[in-house]
């Protein structure tokens, strides 16, 4: 009887440390912004040539392209930062100034600044073409744009995280005066946005397996066997003539990527089943974005699913890369073993968690 008593309290101390003792999943949030922020700039980099028939002057030929769409209905300034009614060489000015910022967020510097900079650009410049970029892909773009606000996304492979490096020192705590914001605040911020990021990717892969199975077009393979034949959706058309003409293949596929998504989140529950997963909606993504021309949605979906993917997981993998191409150069002296490496990550050296000295507060 008292096991069953102290099981909720035991699971809530559980909950309060996995909050408040140390910021997780830094690497996949890093990927997140490296990725989100070298995406942006190849997308606009390919509307450059016809960015005024997309986005400008020479988009008033169709009202549709013209008229603001509700799900731009945003406050002010954002819509005024993108105009309609701006000339073309000011609109590519500012596309220009979007890139430059994209940039910057890539590679991590002043992301106090730079990440909420570069999310009210984009929010203002999704506003010029409700057509182009609210579809699917672009929606979820911004709502995971929006959750990164919470998180610290350069606490590793950053120019600040080099720059802390350098200096020994981490950026000063958040205040103004003497007023400062307690250091779980942060670290609880962080942590709740990768569990708002792993909520979102966890609804996206339940419905989709839903309305998949309302029909029989995907449970028979269909759904996947005529998309694999369209022009239109054919990036290599001899590998996808390749793959449709695979019926078992292309059934089984059908079904993985069905069952895959309708169990996501019970694959989350254990190491080994988290990994099976994984292996299943990445190389879904992958065989969307090869197969059926889609890369953008399929990267933004991948580059989602890697906070499920533990920082020590990447350390190790970080290091067996290290190890492999030091040893390719000739700079290996011997195998690398696995040896204990003194961190410098405040939130887990600090000699009273978080989450204890939250309780005490």
């Amino acid at each position: 009887m008292s096991t069953n008593v102290n099981l909720p309290a035991r699971l809530w101390d559980r909950l309060l440390h996995w909050l408040l003792d140390a910021r997780r999943a830094s690497s996949g949030l890093a990927l997140m912004r490296i990725g989100f922020g070298a995406m942006t700039v190849i997308i606009l980099a390919m509307y450059l040539p016809n960015f005024s028939y997309s986005f400008g002057e020479g988009s008033r030929w169709g009202e549709a392209l013209f008229r603001n769409s509700a799900a731009n209905d945003y406050l002010w300034p954002l819509p005024a930062l993108f105009s309609r009614d701006d000339p073309d060489g000011l609109l590519l000015i500012k596309i220009l100034v979007l890139m430059v910022v994209a940039v910057v967020y890539a590679l991590g510097w002043r992301m106090r600044i730079v990440s909420p900079l570069f999310v009210v650009l984009w929010l203002g410049f999704a506003a010029t073409n409700p057509v182009i970029l609210n579809t699917g892909h672009y929606q979820t773009f911004r709502i995971f744009l929006l959750f990164l606000l919470l998180a610290d996304t350069s606490r590793r492979w950053s120019l600040d995280a080099r720059r802390r490096a350098r200096q020994g020192t981490e950026d000063p705590a958040l205040g103004w005066g003497t007023w400062v914001v307690p250091r779980w605040v942060p670290i609880l911020a962080n942590n709740v946005a990768v569990v708002l990021i792993g909520y979102q990717l966890c609804v996206i892969y339940v419905t989709s397996a839903l309305w998949k199975l309302q029909g029989t077009t995907w449970v028979t393979g269909v759904a996947a066997y005529y998309p694999l034949q369209l022009e239109e959706l054919t990036l290599f058309p001899a590998l996808n003539d390749l793959a449709w003409q695979f019926t078992p293949a292309v059934y089984i596929a059908s079904w993985l990527s069905v069952y895959g998504q309708l169990l996501f989140p019970l694959f989350l529950l254990t190491k080994w089943t988290r990994v099976v997963g994984l292996v299943l909606v990445t190389g879904m993504h992958a065989s969307i974005g090869i197969l059926l021309a889609l890369p953008w949605f399929s990267l933004m979906m991948i580059l989602g699913d890697m906070i499920f993917i533990r920082d020590r997981t990447w350390d190790r993998a970080t290091a067996w890369v290290r190890a492999r191409w030091e040893r390719m150069r000739g700079g290996a002296r011997t195998p690398v073993q696995e040896e204990a490496q003194p961190t410098t990550d405040p939130d887990r050296v600090s000699g009273t968690p978080v989450a204890v000295a939250y309780s005490r507060e």
